[in-house]
């Protein structure tokens, strides 16, 4: 017979337990990228952009919290529109963002900083699985591989749609964004099986020796499981091969030691890009 003390018990088990399971779900779910529905438009049409973070491509949108937005702009040609007023949808899945001219149309966001805490040995692991050798190194030199690691984090994501022929210049236009992958060329000039080149770039500089994976719709559903990796050369270029047509994410993170900071002891800055294939 169940008593009202173990009921009791129970209770706070399960909550601890859910509360457990949102802190990795937290953890694992690093990749935060933006998501049109649909990439392909027509003038005069809107499309949706919503935001996703999942541990899998293309996972689900979160809810659009423009508290959060330091940044949303959308450049077409030599236009650069500042849209961090559009209101979200009813639902908050996302906004619609209709385009007037065609060409292909880039959108933009600065997501703010957030705070977490990993286990040291999960931070580890996490380390190693980004490709961050140089922290776990620093890490394990100041005998702190067991500490746990307390890191600031924050996203630069960005979109490209294509509403038919016209300029593409917007594509390969630096933000100056904290960190950013820029696309070297059009990827609706692509079809599959070709390659498409991106520069990486970090405060201004160029940022060599950095791993950058991509990934596309349906490669996997397996958490962090990335169709493509590589580490972009001496001037921060990596070139990604399109073995699939669908819609496509290519993203990387960079991260750095902080000194003075109470709450945090290391910095990551995340970018990615997302587009689609035919």
């Amino acid at each position: 017979m169940t008593t009202r003390r173990s009921r009791g018990h129970l209770m706070r088990l399960s909550l601890l337990l859910l509360c457990m399971g949102v802190f990795l779900q937290a953890v694992r779910a690093h990749d935060c990228f933006l998501f049109a529905n649909p990439f392909r438009i027509k003038t005069g049409v809107a499309t949706k952009i919503a935001i996703h973070i999942h541990d899998q491509f293309p996972g689900q949108h979160v809810k659009w919290d423009g508290a959060r937005i330091l940044r949303f702009e959308h450049l077409y040609g030599s236009m650069r529109s500042n849209v961090i007023g559009t209101k979200p949808v009813a639902d908050s899945s996302g906004v619609e963002l209709r385009v007037t001219t065609g060409g292909v149309h880039l959108v933009a966001v600065d997501w703010a900083p957030r705070l977490i805490e990993i286990k040291g040995p999960d931070f580890t692991k996490y380390l190693k699985s980004e490709g961050l050798d140089q922290i776990v190194d620093a890490r394990q030199k100041r005998g702190e591989s067991e500490k746990p690691g307390r890191e600031r984090y924050s996203r630069y994501i960005k979109t490209l749609v294509s509403a038919g022929e016209g300029s593409d210049q917007a594509v390969s236009t630096v933000l100056g964004q904290t960190i950013e992958l820029v696309p070297l060329e059009n990827p609706y000039k692509k079809k599959k099986g070709d390659s498409m080149r991106f520069r990486l770039i970090f405060r201004g500089k160029l940022l060599a020796d950095a791993l950058v994976a991509a990934t596309y719709d349906g490669h996997s559903r397996t958490a962090h499981k990335y169709a493509y990796s590589a580490r972009t050369d001496a001037n921060g270029v990596v070139s990604v091969p399109l073995s699939h047509t669908g819609v496509w994410l290519v993203r990387t993170v960079h991260m750095l030691p902080v000194q003075g900071e109470k709450e945090f002891d290391w910095e990551s800055w995340w970018a990615s890009v997302t587009f689609e294939i035919k």
